[in-house]
């Protein structure tokens, strides 16, 4: 289907669950939790091989990451629950290799940490040191619940604490210096964490933020998504605020977006990149790309994301002379 045509299929949809019930939650949409106890029937099952069930493992190897050293190290939250989380240590290749840095990586709401796992050996292949945090009711997290936007910041909020322990656990330098990548809904987290030092001093942040596609709001998301303006506060019970919370950001920032973005347009990406305080910014709009997370094989439908329009070599340098110069 046509992403236009299908885009303003889901508006018109949209609408009609607004003016036939008040029961439609946004919040179904922002976090969208695919846990390892569903099963799954669509294609995208095999292709992604995003449908690792509870007791097996993920499939590391097929996207160039190293199963023998890939660590699981699960965030222990408030309520007693456990949120997934894998750490790999660097290699011996890639620009950033020995420069004892860890990329902290969030991912989109389509599906659990293993629909991502490409996402993730893009990040690897840097040569730092990548912790990908899963959600709770995501992948082989131990709640199967949703989480309200209190418990998921908290929940972010604790990851990132938790990151200097699983260096330690590794050999590694507690203090070294730690980027954050939130990839679309997961920039919710990545600025969650990102900002946890405004609130305590104790916390240290991080050398530098990347953002894409991020969304101001879950108000101007449902203002420009739906094309009726109804208060945010009808649709979701939750702000899912970015925009507030970068105004008062000031560290190196860098935020990519697909000028094709049909889903998080690159309108209301500017308008995130407007409001960051940091006067170390960069905003590289990617003609061509789109939303989603796509596989560079010909089998994938889904159109060509920002890695895919920019190539993994050129995305992989945008990164690395990002970090490079940053987190030294």
């Amino acid at each position: 289907m046509n992403r236009a045509f299908s885009f303003v299929v889901t508006a018109l949809a949209l609408s009609s669950s607004l003016l036939s019930s008040a029961c439609f939650d946004l919040d179904s949409f922002v976090m969208n939790p695919t846990h390892c106890s569903v099963g799954y029937t669509d294609d995208q099952c095999t292709l992604k091989k995003m449908c690792t069930p509870c007791d097996e493992a993920y499939p590391f190897a097929d996207f160039g990451l190293p199963a023998d050293t890939a660590t699981r190290h699960p965030i222990e939250l408030a309520d007693g629950e456990r949120n997934d989380a894998w750490f790999f240590p660097a290699g011996a290749d890639g620009p950033l290799s020995g420069t004892d840095v860890t990329i902290v990586f969030s991912h989109g709401n389509f599906g659990s940490l293993e629909h991502y796992l490409n996402r993730v050996g893009l990040l690897w292949a840097t040569g730092a040191n990548v912790f990908a945090v899963d959600y709770r009711g995501f992948g082989q997290s131990s709640s199967t619940a949703e989480a309200t936007e209190a418990e998921f910041m908290d929940d972010a909020r604790r990851a990132w604490a938790f990151v200097p322990d699983v260096l330690a656990a590794h050999g590694l330098d507690p203090a070294q210096p730690l980027a954050i990548y939130g990839y679309s809904a997961g920039a919710l987290s990545a600025v969650e964490m990102a900002v946890a030092e405004l609130s305590d001093p104790e916390v240290a942040g991080p050398c530098t933020l990347i953002l894409e596609a991020p969304w101001p709001s879950a108000q101007r998301f449902t203002d420009d998504s739906s094309f009726i303006g109804v208060p945010g506060s009808f649709v979701t019970t939750g702000a899912w605020d970015n925009i507030t919370k970068l105004q008062h950001y000031s560290r190196p920032y860098l935020q990519l977006h697909g000028v094709v973005d049909l889903t998080v347009r690159v309108e209301l990406g500017r308008e995130v990149f407007d409001v960051v305080e940091s006067p170390d910014k960069q905003l590289v709009e990617v003609a061509g790309a789109a939303h989603g997370n796509y596989l560079f094989v010909d089998e994938d439908t889904v159109e060509r994301d920002v890695p895919a329009v920019l190539g993994e070599a050129e995305y992989r340098d945008l990164l690395v002379r990002q970090i490079g110069n940053d987190c030294r």
